[in-house]
């Protein structure tokens, strides 16, 4: 039945839609920034991925021993990593977003986190050392100083430079684990380099992880 007052329905009906137009806006602002350290991904698919990550089982699983949000994060965007690993060109973007926001040593921590090795190393430690303590002090030892426990060999390298760089770090930091990791090209500079380093490297013992199109080392010190 038309109302005796249509003035009043009008400006009662813009009230109404001013107040859900308010509440939308509000819940808008609200998650952006619940989602703030993410909003530069600017990919609403990829975004939505990041997210999913949380209930991962490996996600939770490091939360166990890492409670630094800044490197959560990056283990959140190594798994999405992982997960777009069949979407080149999604992949490629995430990969210059994280470079550009967090630098080539958080870049080397999610490809840590993308290729396995995290998980590897977390188990290599497990057997390693006595207490839960110790185990979260390493892992984040590790993670906090990414470039003197690593070495990611790009196609740029070569296997002589990659030899050099490697034993000099390991001898400069005396880790107990070194990793070497490359794909592509770079996996077969890595597969000429393993048994010299082997060679000069009398108190560690190497772990290799080997793919079609992987390399990685894992150089253990010897425990006395």
């Amino acid at each position: 039945m038309p109302s005796d007052n249509p003035i009043s329905d009008i400006t009662e009906g813009l009230i109404k839609a001013s107040v859900n137009l308010s509440i939308e806006k509000i819940e808008s602002i609200i998650k952006g920034f619940k989602h703030k350290d993410i909003a530069f991904i600017k990919d609403n698919e990829t975004i939505n991925i990041v997210k999913e990550q949380q209930k991962a089982i490996e996600m939770k699983l490091y939360k166990q021993y890492i409670k630094d949000k800044s490197l959560l994060l990056l283990i959140k965007m190594g798994l999405t990593l992982r997960r777009l690993e069949n979407h080149r060109e999604k992949l490629e973007d995430l990969r210059d977003k994280i470079f550009r926001k967090f630098s080539v040593n958080g870049l080397h921590i999610c490809e840590l986190v993308q290729t396995g090795i995290l998980s590897r190393y977390i188990s290599i430690l497990i057997e390693r050392v006595i207490s839960i303590e110790d185990l979260e002090r390493e892992i984040n030892i590790v993670l906090n100083n990414i470039e003197r426990h690593t070495l990611f060999v790009t196609i740029t390298s070569t296997s002589r430079t990659t030899l050099k760089l490697a034993f000099q770090s390991i001898s400069l930091n005396n880790p107990s684990i070194f990793i070497i990791s490359g794909s592509g090209t770079a996996s077969k500079i890595i597969r000429e380099i393993a048994t010299q380093l082997r060679n000069i490297l009398p108190h560690y013992e190497l772990e290799k992880i080997s793919t079609t199109n992987k390399e990685i080392l894992f150089f253990k010190r010897k425990i006395a």
